[in-house]
């Protein structure tokens, strides 16, 4: 398997994978066969998927205009992810006051990581401008919403839906564009 076969399946693998353990898999989704805690831990193990996706791509960018920018974006997405791995620890033990401080400051971290890294992808231009700039949409009004309290992002709130779509469409993109370079 190629390097960039790789790259593209960890990307869609970070986009799709906590989608479906947390719709369909998990102890609030459509099956719920996993309790609280597995679906945190297993949701958390494909989540990583993400950060090595992203240092995968970041590599392949060195000396070009975007290159700086994306691995800024990766440092405050690890950072973020790290916090994201507590916050579901916590999430999944039951401890909701935890989760309520910290969720928000996370999620609109790695909102905010995410828009770096999508603006380096964009400068850059090793997808065609308009994935880098979804993801940039998406990722800058998760931030907005997140880090001015104007929506939980552990709630049911309906103006989730549009970030957490953009997100992972944007993050299967990327990795659909990463395997088609491979063909060019």
């Amino acid at each position: 398997m190629s390097t960039k076969m790789a790259n593209g399946l960890l990307f869609i693998i970070a986009g799709l994978a906590p989608l479906t353990i947390y719709l369909v898999l998990g102890y609030d989704g459509a099956l719920g066969i996993l309790d609280s805690v597995y679906t945190e831990r297993i949701a958390t193990w494909f989540t990583l998927a993400l950060a090595i996706a992203l240092m995968m791509k970041k590599d392949t960018m060195q000396g070009g205009n975007g290159y700086h920018i994306a691995n800024a974006g990766f440092l405050i997405v690890i950072i973020a992810s790290a916090g994201g791995i507590i916050v579901d620890a916590f999430n999944g033990a039951g401890n909701t006051s935890v989760v309520d401080i910290l969720g928000p400051n996370v999620w609109s971290t790695f909102m905010m990581g995410m828009f770096v890294t999508s603006l380096g992808y964009f400068l850059q231009k090793n997808f065609p401008i308009w994935v880098p700039a979804l993801g940039m949409i998406a990722t800058a009004f998760g931030f907005v919403v997140m880090a001015f309290g104007l929506i939980d992002p552990n709630s049911d709130d309906i103006l989730l839906l549009p970030i957490w779509i953009g997100f992972v469409l944007t993050t299967v993109l990327y990795g659909v564009f990463t395997i088609r370079e491979q063909s060019n």
